[in-house]
């Protein structure tokens, strides 16, 4: 038995500060367990924020620029990633490399402008980042009279 659990109830109840980001992240990484038991790869993803911009990395071994989709729609951002074999693969003696395709979603946040998402491929890494929108600052409204 954890001694800790009515700490963590609490501790989840109080919500923390970073409780939306907890979230963003649990919600991203959830579907990843799924798509690498069916693929039998998934690539491996970070989810960080730096410079005012949110940022995603996903390990792509393999993959080539033309075998990744990137779409925004309805607040989600869709990644599809997809590790092909050789049109004439060799007959293995042995592999324990995997092919196809992989797709991840991630419900964006308001804090992002999707029309600013830009994505690079360099060394096996999928790298998209998005730019944080400005924090709005509370204004004061004038009262007219009459």
């Amino acid at each position: 038995m954890n001694k800790c659990t009515p700490t963590n109830r609490v501790r989840n109840h109080l919500a923390p500060p970073f409780s939306d980001l907890d979230s963003l992240v649990s919600q991203f990484f959830a579907p990843a367990r799924a798509a690498v038991a069916a693929s039998g790869w998934g690539g491996a993803a970070s989810l960080y924020e730096a410079d005012d911009r949110l940022h995603l990395e996903i390990d792509a071994p393999g993959v080539n620029a033309e075998k990744v989709e990137i779409q925004v729609e309805n607040g989600q951002l869709t990644l599809t990633l997809e590790r092909t074999l050789a049109a004439e693969p060799p007959k293995f003696v042995y592999n324990e490399r995997r092919f196809g395709k992989v797709t991840r979603t991630l419900d964006l946040p308001d804090t992002v402008d999707p029309d600013t998402i830009e994505a690079k491929l360099n060394d096996g890494v999928l790298h998209v980042s998005i730019a944080k929108r400005p924090e709005t600052q509370p204004r004061r409204i004038e009262i007219k009279q009459g």
